[in-house]
């Protein structure tokens, strides 16, 4: 005959198990209905942005800038992709977001975390500056609402709206067709 020894758990084996059967109990995610639109997300500081993934072409680390001298200062320089020149907006900047406040790591740390997203709209291709890119997120159509104020800042007039979570859409062919985006000589 085989003696049954008591079940003994330790008390954190006992939490471990009663978390674990607490997440199986809860029911399966219900799958998104509806027209959906994958966004790339943009960190800038403390605001965050959502691209529509079809206008970004890829992200890539920040890595050199050359200077643009003359140009107005939203325009970082140029960079050199695979042998491509290709124009380096500063979004933070053009956007007039508040500068993030330095701290000692700031400028080893911020030029090891910066991004570069690619983007294209109307035939054009930039480069957009950008603090991180998190992540690629599918939301639904119908809950994108309307801009939370208006206002004058130029970050208005290019978004179409703000998801539940508050990440402003950024509409990327308003952007690239931005009178201010054109540097003329005089």
């Amino acid at each position: 005959m085989i003696a049954h020894e008591p079940n003994i758990r330790s008390e954190a084996e006992q939490r471990i198990l009663e978390e674990r059967a607490r997440r199986l109990a809860q029911p399966p995610e219900t799958p998104v209905t509806g027209e959906t639109m994958d966004l790339v997300v943009l960190v800038l500081g403390a605001e965050r942005y959502g691209v529509n993934v079809r206008s970004v072409q890829e992200v890539l680390p920040f890595d050199e800038v050359t200077p643009l001298p003359g140009a107005p200062s939203f325009w970082a320089g140029l960079v050199n992709l695979r042998g491509h020149l290709y124009p380096l907006l500063d979004l933070g900047r053009f956007l007039d977001l508040p500068a993030r406040p330095p701290t000692e790591k700031a400028n080893e740390t911020a030029r090891v975390a910066r991004k570069v997203v690619l983007v294209a709209a109307h035939g054009l291709e930039i480069g957009l500056l950008v603090d991180d890119v998190p992540a690629v997120r599918q939301v639904l159509r119908s809950e994108i609402g309307a801009p939370l104020v208006e206002s004058a800042n130029p970050a208005r007039a290019l978004t179409t709206g703000v998801t539940s979570d508050l990440l402003a859409v950024l509409n990327i062919e308003a952007l690239l067709a931005d009178a201010r985006l054109t540097v003329q000589e005089t």
